[in-house]
């Protein structure tokens, strides 16, 4: 009978050294995916700053204060994780909550920044769309790289430098609002020899264009 209780009590210890085991190795698992998963948001915090960086220095991209206020609140929710010395469930679902509510609210500013910063250019390229439509068409392309928030900064070094460029080729026409006007009529099929005046016929002969511009007849009735 000892002998049956002593192996019973060394099979109970095994028991609790495999259980003990098995919850360790479990737990390990489970911490080094939440390692992971904060790894990945840290990352993605770390290129949503360099982007509001970037196109703050190249663009004038302003937060407003709301957006900075929940931007700061992130970061040290952030922060607070990388002291407490290992990562939890609770607090990684609250800072990924706060990062994805901070991220929608800057593509919502984004949206209409974008709008009001390119919305002339695009507007002068169709115009002239047809004078170059190689170079008008490749600054456009590049111009809508950075049409929606993302923290992917070459969208937007793509983009700028295709404002940059836009502006060369605008400036290099030199274009003044009369002429853009004449251009959007004539655009629009609605440019009539009353639009040529002087100004107008002296670009279009500097731009070797002349020859190049056709203006249709506008329909109506004939009087007899």
């Amino acid at each position: 009978m000892a002998m049956m209780i002593g192996i019973l009590d060394k099979s109970i210890k095994d028991m609790k050294n495999l259980r003990q085991r098995e919850e360790r190795r479990d737990n390990k698992a489970a911490q080094e995916a939440l390692d992971q998963r904060f790894s990945v948001l840290t990352s993605q915090i770390h290129s949503l700053m360099l982007a509001l960086q970037y196109t703050k220095e190249k663009m004038q991209f302003q937060l407003n204060d709301q957006i900075l206020i929940e931007l700061e609140s992130l970061l040290q929710e952030s922060e607070g994780i990388v002291k407490s010395g290992f990562a939890e469930k609770d607090p990684i679902a609250q800072v990924e909550n706060a990062h994805k509510t901070v991220q929608q609210n800057i593509k919502k500013d984004w949206a209409k920044y974008y709008s009001s910063m390119t919305n002339s250019t695009k507007s002068t390229l169709q115009v002239i769309s047809g004078i170059d439509t190689e170079k008008v068409a490749k600054c456009l392309d590049g111009i809508a790289k950075g049409a929606s928030w993302t923290t992917n900064i070459g969208d937007f070094k793509v983009m700028n430098q295709s404002l940059a460029e836009a502006k060369d080729l605008i400036d290099g026409l030199g274009l003044d609002q009369q002429i853009i006007a004449f251009l959007l009529k004539m655009k629009n099929g609605k440019a009539t020899v009353m639009d040529l005046d002087e100004n107008v016929l002296r670009w279009l002969r500097d731009e070797s264009l002349d020859r190049r511009v056709k203006l249709s007849f506008v329909g109506g009735s004939r009087r007899g």
